[in-house]
């Protein structure tokens, strides 16, 4: 009897000890009492997606990622296929964007959902959307070793080109460094000031520029002969 009743208790213990751990499992996920729906999204590149990865609205979690599978569609195209359970509160735009988005550099993957246009159509249980290929870290790594190779070649030159002019090589150089080039403008320059007329075309058009100033000054004063 007394056996019987020690077996008892420990069922009652273990039963009791199973039930706090299953209410303990899925207080873990506050969407489980919650009701919902799902939707579609296909993309060309899930960027390391997983099952159970959190779904945002507007950045709000509003559900999860239930499944994820890779079909060729009709153009014989590999596509992404992740169905997302959503929280019956949580309403998606037909136009809305849906792109892989990471916590941080390396964090957590997830599916973020931008809201669409204000006043189209919400999205039903079972509907589809094409959601936009993110930017894997390694093609972002390699666009930016690409950039610095760039920018290395165009320091490499510049240096090239400073060391031409430091030695007074081409025309720049010339210009800087060499004395006479410099005082050979500076000639030019004192002798246009001296006599402005060369601008004029030589001292000949600058004459006959005068003579008819100044027959027209006395047709002015004098009237016509």
């Amino acid at each position: 009897m007394k056996s019987m009743e020690f077996d008892i208790k420990i069922g009652l213990f273990i039963s009791i000890g199973l039930i706090l751990l299953t209410i303990i499992t899925f207080s873990i996920n506050d969407f489980f009492f919650k009701p919902g729906y799902n939707i579609y999204a296909t993309l060309g590149f899930a960027n390391g997606v997983k099952r159970s990865a959190p779904v945002r609205l507007a950045g709000i979690e509003v559900g999860e990622v239930k499944e994820a599978s890779v079909f060729k569609d009709k153009d014989n195209k590999t596509v992404v296929k992740l169905k997302l359970w959503l929280t019956n509160d949580a309403k998606v735009e037909k136009d809305a964007q849906i792109i892989i988005n990471t916590l941080g550099l390396i964090g957590e993957k997830y599916v973020e959902i931008v809201p669409g246009t204000p006043g189209t159509a919400f999205m039903a249980n079972g509907d589809t959307i094409m959601g936009y290929d993110s930017v894997s870290v390694e093609q972002i790594t390699k666009k930016g070793y690409d950039i610095a190779l760039k920018l290395e070649k165009a320091i490499d030159s510049m240096d090239a080109i400073l060391k031409q002019i430091k030695s007074g090589d081409g025309t720049v150089g010339r210009l800087i460094f060499d004395d006479a080039l410099y005082k050979d403008i500076e000639a030019i320059i004192k002798d246009v000031k001296a006599h402005p007329w060369k601008l004029l075309g030589g001292p000949k058009r600058a004459r006959k520029k005068t003579e008819d100033v100044k027959v027209e000054s006395t047709k002015t004063n004098f009237g016509p002969t």
